[in-house]
């Protein structure tokens, strides 16, 4: 019975295979380039860019394809998107190589940013269609300005300036149970080829009610817990030249998590990158070092005896950073130090790796780990049951992680030149 009825899918999976089989070589583009677009789904819509950019064959897998695209992009100072394509030829086109930038708005919606995207992808790949037979379909056409007059010189009334306020909310609930939280951001950043500037203000507040029994008179008894905290953080950065640069930043802030009532931060810094800056899309490989002082007044008495206090403290930095056409990787290592007790220390160690293997072969892991030396802001009461469970408070501890992984082989046909949106995956 049971080999009777993997005999049925294995004739069933074969026959849809000869009945699909006609439809996918219609879809093939003869004389076409076969490119590999490697872009992350936030980046680029590739369902749009298969529908608006049919010149070409979509491959699946890398090493089937004549060009290579890897799109990278950066945020630029009025807080859009820097669009970096990456395009490399292989097989006969091995050698060939273009590259592309572009500027996206803040305030371009996707529908406009999508267009620019295939606008600048056609553009890139002109040179490697030149050499096939499909560049005979190709048309190249101008417009001619509609005003030929002289555009005036634009002032930039806000002198690089840009502002941002947002305001998040969240809340569920049941019979027995009611959540809220609440999370809002005032911000200015100005940015320019020698400086950089941010200020940013932010409050949030997590309330929840819980019904733990009935009075007498039949109404709810309610615990309600709640959690509250508000930044300010301001920063600027000045360009030393392309592998340094300096800075520094001041920051206060308050959380009930933390016991914290008010918190003052100032720091100095000097960073050092590896690679030129101008690479930065690419490749980095930056150390950083941040000495700097701190005042804090705590809500509770400290686990130390403090209520407030002055400490001096430095801050260490190294990461690395790289995307080609194997994949990505990502490491760094962050670790601070107080000065008046050498054994009050705190470093993480994070990265993530996205590795092709081989063809249809794709591995990634990602992780975070942290050694806790420096929790000089835990109350000396201690936290309560309720805290614990509920995650109010701050737990002592001498380490934390996360990490996650995943793998992934798929084979078959190396087209997907088609877009099917049906029913948008839901079935």
């Amino acid at each position: 019975m049971k080999s009777r009825f993997i005999s049925s899918i294995i004739g069933i999976v074969l026959s849809f295979s000869l009945f699909a089989q006609e439809e996918t070589f219609e879809n093939l583009r003869t004389d076409a380039l076969n490119i590999f677009i490697d872009c992350s789904s936030w980046q680029c819509d590739l369902d749009y860019i298969r529908n608006n950019m049919t010149m070409v064959n979509y491959m699946r897998d890398v090493q089937d394809a004549d060009v290579y695209i890897l799109v990278v992009t950066q945020t630029t100072g009025s807080g859009g998107q820097e669009y970096d394509l990456k395009i490399e030829g292989q097989k006969e086109f091995e050698g060939q190589k273009n590259e592309i930038k572009f500027n996206t708005e803040p305030t371009n919606t996707d529908d406009e940013i999508r267009k620019k995207l295939v606008k600048n992808l056609k553009a890139g790949l002109m040179p490697f269609i030149a050499k096939t037979p499909m560049f005979d379909k190709v048309n190249i056409v101008y417009e001619e300005p509609k005003d030929e007059t002289e555009q005036e010189e634009v002032k930039d009334i806000w002198n690089n300036w840009v502002f941002r306020m947002s305001l998040n909310g969240w809340f569920n609930g049941q019979s027995s149970y009611k959540g809220i939280n609440l999370f809002g951001n005032v911000s200015a950043r100005r940015v320019t080829e020698k400086w950089k500037y941010s200020l940013s203000l932010n409050g949030n507040l997590s309330q929840d009610k819980y019904v733990v029994g009935i009075d007498s008179l039949g109404n709810d008894i309610t615990s309600t817990f709640e959690r509250t905290g508000y930044g300010f953080y301001s920063y600027a950065i000045r360009a030393i030249s392309e592998h340094w640069s300096t800075g520094a930043s001041y920051d206060v802030n308050s959380s009930t998590y933390n016991n914290n009532k008010l918190s003052h931060d100032f720091s100095a810094a000097l960073e050092y990158n590896l690679f030129p800056y101008k690479e930065s899309a690419s490749k980095q490989l930056r150390i950083s070092y941040l000495p700097g002082f701190r005042h804090n007044t705590y809500t509770d008495t400290t686990i130390y005896n403090k209520k407030e206090e002055l400490l001096g403290l430095h801050k260490l930095g190294i990461s690395f950073e790289t995307q080609a056409k194997w994949g990505s990787v990502e490491l760094a290592v962050r670790g601070s130090q107080y000065f008046h007790d050498l054994g009050l220390y705190n470093i993480r160690i994070s990265g993530g790796v996205n590795i092709r293997v081989v063809k249809g072969l794709q591995f990634n892991i990602s992780g975070n780990m942290g050694w806790i030396r420096d929790q000089i802001t835990l109350p000396k009461g201690g936290a309560s049951d309720e805290d614990i469970l509920l995650q109010q408070r701050e737990l002592a501890t001498n380490y934390s992680y996360w990490g996650n992984f995943g793998i992934s082989y798929s084979f078959g046909s190396i087209y997907n030149n088609v877009v099917f949106p049906r029913f948008g995956g839901s079935l």
